[in-house]
């Protein structure tokens, strides 16, 4: 019990307090963000990334599971009786289309990867894509925990300035995705 207190041990929070609701809730809709921040908090900003790395996939395999076994099938069902048909992308545009799905600012980290799989997308470009452009994406908000225990403020204005950077640069992105989904 006590190699649980290796990380941060002035912290109050055990380790699975922190590591269980990650792992768990985002599969049901949770937003991830908070869950990044108390990474860092609890583990500072090296560990809180190694965790998040390592759990992302984990979410980017159950959500693929669900949607392709259990959700999807209802899906299409329900959109075929609504008259709403589910773009189905081709093999060579799929890498590209679900890069820029991930990146795109707006939906939720649990909605991305529940929804990309009804593309058709295969499991291997869902899992490395996912996995690369969720956990680059979630980088600055482990790092802005870390900050926020040590109140460093350079760092957390580097992280602010980077999230800013994301936001502004959305309409880009968004143009992109727009263009590769009119081909």
């Amino acid at each position: 019990m006590e190699a649980f207190w290796i990380f941060n041990p002035d912290s109050s929070a055990h380790p699975a307090m922190v590591l269980l609701p990650y792992l768990f809730l985002p599969l049901v809709g949770f937003p991830v963000t908070p869950f990044l921040v108390l990474l860092g908090l609890r583990f500072g900003s090296a560990w809180g990334i190694v965790f998040m790395m390592a759990i992302v996939p984990i979410h980017l395999v159950v959500s693929f599971w669900f949607t392709r076994v259990v959700a999807g099938p209802w899906i299409r069902i329900l959109a075929k009786k609504v008259g709403v048909s589910i773009p189905e992308l081709p093999e060579s545009r799929q890498l590209g289309f679900a890069f820029l799905f991930m990146v795109i600012p707006g939906l939720g980290y649990s909605i991305k990867n529940l929804v990309l799989p009804l593309s058709g997308i295969r499991f291997f470009p869902y899992l490395m894509c996912g996995w690369l452009i969720q956990g680059i994406m979630g980088i600055p908000f482990v790092i802005m925990g870390k900050a926020l225990i040590q109140w460093d403020i350079k760092l957390l204005a580097a992280v602010g300035m980077i999230v800013l950077v994301i936001f502004l640069f959305k309409h880009k992105i968004r143009d992109m995705y727009r263009g590769i989904m009119k081909l």
